[in-house]
């Protein structure tokens, strides 16, 4: 009888509490079961709209940079020229076939005419295909030349369309003239850029925004989590898909295995998962946060990065909150600080900048690292362009004391361009290239300095551009004149040797002077071409004076090429000319860029006999330890100096001192711009070697060179025979 009842309260205790224990305990398991699953789904969802968004986002990016790039190639005065009324098929290939020869920025380039669906000319296309534009692009086609034609006509069309290369993004825009002259009414030719999606542009994305296999399928094949993307006529062209990583399910996994495991852990298991729940979704909010931070933010100075700035430009233009105004500060002298005390120390200072520049740009809206050492300040409102301005000078005030990190002292400076907004309601873009430009400007006068835009900025940049494309025609067919100046020994007061000095052709229309087509063919790309011609041009000339030095200078771009003296040494042996007889001048400004580079190329001159000379000594910075560095077989005196030793002191001090380092170099002197008879007295009491100047001899052609040498020798000769 009691077994009987110890029993039945034993049933009893177990129907009565453990049984609603355990339903509970398996209702707290379904719950939490749920519950993670639900964690799941939605840690995917976020995983797969971020990956989302980021393709979308790239797609874009990479449609709105080759619309810019076709935009800028077709809008050009040369292309236009080459282009009607006769396509110069060649200037394709060369121009835009070989701009973009690795494939960069695109992969196919074609100029078409309107009407025909066969290219006038391709380039950056396989030999054995022909192209038939409307089967190639298919109904994007007649919809971007549609766009381009219609009432509302805009300057460049872009679709996304699937060619038989495959998924691709091409930009269409008609080949017009830059500036005003006369052209066709209606634009009959057009330049069509294609960019393909291929490896290297998803390889891209992948190793950058973490997001995985990242394939390109055919519009159809696309899975519903994907991402169809359409043409410009709405039709789906293709698709792109990628695999989620599915972190909410690996991250529960192991949660939900232990909560399965053992019944009678169950709450202890059903906190823990809360916990790994709650940090599970706190860390991927912190992570997508961290994310949009980095994506928006430079990771150096911890400032909002160029990404961050053009997007907030965008809001203040559609908000329409009136006029904004950029500031853009370059810094000067930063290599310098980087090449002398090393990249670790250079990042330092540039936090330090951008730290003082947040500080004092407190009435702007944003506060940007460009990259390099760039730096961009936007001001809104109707003050802005006070505020930039302002900011401008304590900006020049802040950087213009030194900075001390770790006991070294560094020394920089800023040129700053401001660009404002006006009526015409400036594009992000444009404000800022404005802005740039009044930087670059700023840093042609002399740096360290701020500048306003003004259109007349943008009248010089196109007319550098014309500079640039007559240069280029006067090099290819070698129309460029060379004059030359003899140099008189001071020995017997004979001519030991003769500058060459580059001139503009006297037939064309416009004059430009030395100094002006050096600069602009050094940043058009040039500089190597019109060196190596001008050097080709006085070794010919020279070859008829064979007692004579030849005298040539050279840009500091020069040696930035590896072949500089490789191609330098094929010239001067192609005219029989002995490398002694040969001196190659640089100016000391021009050595700062890359003082290193410099030294080397110099070495190179050296060892095959060439002598190196330094012009226009007294204009810089130059040091005795300087010069020892470079190891220069002359120096020149600028004329600046020269023309100054007769009425001050201090001046034929300058010029007695560099001729007592120079012995002590084992360097020749010589004293350019001479143009007076007690200036010669002097300079030769002095120590000068050598003399140069108006007072002796202009700059001439090569056949007064010869007429000259020839009057000398008969004089002797007479003098001899008599």
């Amino acid at each position: 009888m009691g077994f009987y009842m110890r029993n039945l309260v034993g049933w009893r205790f177990i129907i009565a509490i453990a049984l609603p224990l355990l339903l509970a305990s398996l209702g707290v398991l379904s719950l939490t079961t749920d519950l993670l699953n639900r964690v799941s789904d939605s840690a995917d969802q976020v995983e797969n709209a971020r990956n989302r968004e980021i393709v979308q986002r790239v797609l874009k990016s990479a449609e709105n940079d080759l619309a810019r790039l076709v935009r800028q190639n077709a809008t050009w005065d040369e292309a236009y020229a080459n282009i009607y009324p006769q396509v110069n098929a060649a200037w394709v290939a060369s121009t835009w076939g070989s701009i973009n020869s690795v494939g960069q920025s695109y992969d196919r380039v074609v100029v078409m005419e309107q009407g025909q669906s066969m290219p006038l000319v391709t380039a950056g296309v396989p030999r054995d295909q022909s192209y038939d534009m409307s089967r190639y692009l298919g109904g994007a086609h007649e919809s971007m030349l549609a766009k381009l034609q219609g009432r509302s006509a805009t300057t460049v069309a872009t679709s996304f369309v699937q060619t038989p290369d495959g998924p691709a993004v091409t930009a269409m825009a008609p080949i017009l003239r830059a500036t005003a002259g006369d052209s066709t009414a209606t634009p009959t030719r057009y330049l069509v850029f294609v960019r393909l999606l291929n490896d290297q542009l998803l390889g891209g994305v992948q190793a950058r925004y973490l997001v995985s296999d990242l394939q390109v399928q055919q519009a159809a094949e696309t899975p519903e989590a994907g991402l169809l993307v359409n043409s410009i006529d709405g039709v789906a062209a293709f698709g792109l898909s990628w695999k989620d990583r599915n972190l909410g399910q690996t991250a529960t996994s192991g949660a939900r295995s232990k909560a399965s495991a053992t019944l009678g852990f169950l709450i202890l298991v059903m906190t823990g998962i809360a916990f790994v729940c709650w940090r599970l979704i706190q860390n991927l909010a912190n992570n997508e946060e961290r994310a949009l931070h980095q994506a928006r933010h430079d990771p150096l100075t911890e400032l909002p990065n160029r990404a961050a700035m053009l997007e907030k430009l965008k809001a203040i233009r559609a908000g329409g909150q009136g006029q904004h105004v950029i500031a853009y500060a370059d810094l000067d002298g930063f290599k310098d600080v980087n090449d002398s005390y090393g990249h670790q120390l250079g990042d330092r200072l540039l936090r330090a900048v951008g730290t003082g520049i947040a500080r004092l740009a407190g009435k702007s809206v944003l506060s940007s690292r460009m990259g390099g050492d760039e730096f961009v300040v936007l001001f809104s409102g109707e003050a802005a362009e006070a505020d930039s301005k302002e900011f401008a000078e304590h900006l020049l005030r802040f950087l213009a004391k030194p900075f001390d990190i770790d006991g070294r002292i560094a020394f920089v400076g800023a040129s700053i361009g401001i660009a404002c907004s006006d009526k015409t309601d400036l594009d992000e873009l444009e404000i800022l290239r404005r802005a740039d430009i009044a930087m670059y400007k700023a840093k042609t006068e002399g740096k360290n300095r701020k500048c306003m835009y003004d259109a007349s900025f943008d009248v010089e940049r196109a007319e550098a551009q014309s500079i640039a494309s007559e240069l280029r025609g006067i090099i290819e067919t070698k129309q460029l004149e060379i004059a030359f100046q003899p140099v008189i020994s001071v020995r017997d007061m004979r001519i030991s040797g003769v500058e060459a000095l580059a001139r503009w052709p006297q037939s064309s229309s416009r004059k430009v002077t030395a100094d002006r087509f050096v600069a602009v063919a050094e940043t058009a790309g040039l500089i190597d071409d019109l060196g190596e011609l001008i050097l080709d041009k006085a070794c010919a000339a020279a070859r008829n004076w064979p007692d004579l030095r030849l005298a040539v200078n050279i840009s500091a771009v020069q040696l930035n090429n590896p072949r500089f003296v490789e191609r330098a040494m094929a010239i001067i042996e192609s005219h029989g000319i002995p490398t002694h007889r040969l001196e190659f001048e640089i100016t000391e400004t021009s050595l700062i860029r890359d003082a290193d580079r410099a030294k080397q190329v110099f070495k190179e001159l050296q060892r095959y006999g060439i002598k190196v000379a330094l012009d226009d000594f007294g204009t810089g910075f130059s040091s005795i330890g300087y010069l020892r560095t470079f190891s220069f077989n002359r120096i020149k005196i600028d004329r600046s100096i020269i023309t100054k030793v007769l009425s001050n002191p201090a001046e034929l001090a300058i010029v007695q001192g560099t001729l007592l380092v120079a012995r002590g170099l084992s360097a020749e002197v010589t004293a350019e711009g001479v143009e007076k008879q007690e200036e010669v007295a002097v300079l030769k009491l002095a120590g000068c070697t050598e003399l140069q100047g108006y007072y002796f001899h202009k700059p001439m052609p090569a056949h007064a060179i010869s007429d000259l040498l020839t009057t000398r020798k008969a004089r002797e000769a007479e003098r001899a025979r008599a």
